[in-house]
């Protein structure tokens, strides 16, 4: 007959959750022992630092468990557990049976040995086999990140509750320190989705139908893929190091592919250094700020689909577009074709280091990637648009390790693009990047050199530039793709028109079926409901037939089933949840109806600006 212990580590070897338990993790001087509570079960002694100390009670570990569930509040039946402490586990099993089927638990336990005891004592089978918990067991940092970045998405992010069990924060402070630290990079860089998603999915959708005719005019990022294998790339950005080895990069032009933002473009050209490619990213007023001053060049720019529309429709040089994952179906269902996506991060670098792999380059060389309050820096002040805000650290901003293994202030946006960098790297483990800021904070994966180092070492042959990346489509080229695209567009309006007049109706029923539980017996609850459902319907056979309707009506969706006022409440009643669901219903359609109306606009104008491309032609 098998033991818990097997049971319990069969459970977790078959189950399809991402377990993360290192093995070789040791915990130097901690004895532990196992002994009867008062109550009859078990409790643990932990030698830490020469001294006994109980983990649970030594008197009742199910009244302590009961008492730590009690101390948790203001959750609901979609809520994400973090429990720093795994105990002997009475505390989780409590746990377990006062959540609902979508709850997870998500259990940190720092001690290895004591993992294994509450394998030995508690049947978590149950709890297992469910897919509802979650283990990440040792001291391993690295196995927490990733522990975290699996399982926290940004629903998560939005909903959780972090609690420490027993006095864990005391007893293993140190690690404690770094579970807490890395949860707030986590839920940061998460929120930072969730922002975008809030402050640029109308901007998003704006820029992209007014750049609809300059991708149509422009070239797809494929161009581009795998041109320059094993050929060295340096992405230059705008950290305070930057003006420390700007002026070596003449010594790598031709020798190397320089990728240049909207910001670094500007100095790179006063320094007599014309990059290869321009990087824009950025669908907010930003990106046109830092680059206005030089949108006449013609070195071609690989930017998204999404970008700000007055970057792209001034810029004089060849645009190559990238999709976005927010529109990519949307764009290939409207195209007719694929259109590649690299990973974009958060930043104009990190999306330009994913473009260097694209293109097959190797190494690839950062330079001006500070990351960090270099000096005290904002920006490299030869990129610098304001020079009064380049200095703007407080006591609040993170530390982090600089290159030297000092402590350097960051910010939360730049923690997150650091991350974005390390677990990049990661994933291209054969490749070389090499930092060669000179400065600025330690990113993990990276060889750290001189750029003088690196240009004597790395960039020493010619590289050709392939003409078709420099050269624009002729109107003749792209006549034919416009006629077919166009007959999409006006199908798109068309059927916009047909979801918005069903989500009025949805607004308009909802607001009964509010009423009806709001003691109106007057209301006809059986009549509101068929018609919410023939409504429902439509909705949901216009989402499946257009692709473009399903990507435009998304981001309002999201945001309202994210919305923290409609989440199912634990022991919720009959009227409360017909309140809840007729408030949800009526934000839903309200925000679907005023989607539609803001976009309406920019459809109609894009549909005028491609027809001029026929005008152009002469047609």
């Amino acid at each position: 007959m098998k033991s818990i212990y097997e049971k319990n580590i069969e459970a977790i070897n078959r189950s399809s959750n991402n377990h993360y338990i290192d093995k070789n993790s040791k915990v130097t001087k901690q004895d532990i022992k196992i002994e009867h509570s008062k109550d009859g079960n078990f409790t643990a002694i932990v030698n830490i630092d020469g001294k006994d100390k109980y983990i649970s009670s030594k008197y009742s570990p199910l009244k302590e468990a009961k008492r730590f569930i009690d101390s948790i509040e203001d959750y609901d039946t979609e809520t994400l557990f973090i429990v720093y402490g795994l105990g002997l586990g009475y505390h989780i099993i409590e746990l377990y049976k006062n959540i609902g089927e979508k709850n997870k638990i998500f259990v940190i336990e720092p001690n290895i040995e004591l993992f294994k005891k509450a394998m030995e004592i508690n049947d978590f089978t149950d709890l297992i086999n469910t897919n509802s918990v979650h283990f990440c067991v040792g001291l391993s940092e690295e196995n927490l990140f990733k522990f975290y970045a699996y399982n926290i998405d940004i629903k998560a992010a939005n909903n959780f509750k972090f609690n420490i069990f027993s006095q864990y924060d005391r007893y293993y402070r140190d690690f404690s320190n770094i579970v807490i630290e890395h949860l707030k990079e986590t839920i940061n860089r998460e929120k930072v989705i969730i922002n975008t998603l809030k402050h640029f999915s109308y901007d998003m959708n704006k820029n992209l139908f007014y750049n609809f005719k300059d991708i149509l005019k422009g070239d797809t990022i494929s161009i581009l893929k795998n041109k320059f294998n094993n050929k060295p790339a340096i992405i230059v950005s705008a950290g305070p190091s930057l003006d420390k080895n700007i002026s070596q990069l003449k010594y790598a032009k031709g020798k190397a592919i320089i990728i240049s933002g909207g910001r670094t473009l500007k100095p790179l050209l006063k320094n007599g250094i014309k990059p290869d490619l321009v990087v824009s990213l950025d669908p907010g007023i930003g990106a046109y700020k830092v680059i206005k001053e030089n949108l006449d060049t013609d070195i071609p720019m690989v930017t998204t689909v999404v970008s700000h529309s007055d970057v792209i429709d001034e810029y004089k040089g060849k645009k190559i577009f990238c999709n976005n994952e927010e529109v990519a179906q949307l764009v290939e269902d409207l195209l007719d074709k694929k259109v590649d996506r690299i990973p974009q991060g958060g930043s104009v670098a990190n999306m330009s280091l994913s473009l260097a792999d694209y293109m097959g380059c190797d190494p690839m060389i950062l330079i001006g990637q500070d990351l960090a309050y270099t000096n005290g820096k904002f920006h490299a002040d030869s990129a610098t648009l304001n020079q009064k805000n380049n200095k703007v650290i407080t006591e609040n901003n993170p530390i982090i390790k600089d290159i030297h293994g000092q402590d350097v202030y960051t910010t939360q946006v730049w923690l997150s693009f650091l991350r974005w960098f390390e677990e990049y790297i990661e994933t291209i483990s054969d490749k070389v990047v090499i930092d060669a800021t000179e400065g600025g904070a330690k990113i993990k994966g990276t060889k750290v050199m001189t750029l003088k180092e690196t240009i004597d070492k790395y960039c020493l042959k010619n590289i050709q530039i392939p003409d078709e990346i420099k050269r624009h489509k002729e109107i003749k080229e792209i006549y034919d793709e416009v006629k077919d695209f166009n007959k999409k567009f006006k199908k798109l309006k068309s059927d916009l028109e047909k979801v918005r007049k069903y989500a009025s109706r949805g607004v308009k029923y909802n607001k009964k079926m509010l009423r009806f539980y709001e003691g109106n017996k007057e209301v006809n609850i059986s009549n509101v409901l068929t018609k919410l459902e023939e409504i429902d319907k439509k909705m949901e056979k216009y989402q499946k037939q257009n692709v473009a309707i399903n990507s435009l009506v998304s981001p309002t969706i999201i945001k309202t089933l994210f919305s923290k006022n409609f989440r199912e409440k634990i022991n919720e009643s009959d009227i409360d949840r017909g309140k809840r669901v007729s408030n949800r219903g009526y934000t839903l359609y309200k925000g679907i109806k005023e989607s539609i109306d803001k976009i309406k606009p920019d459809i109609e104008n894009s549909i005028k600006r491609i027809e001029k491309i026929g005008a152009d032609k002469g047609e």
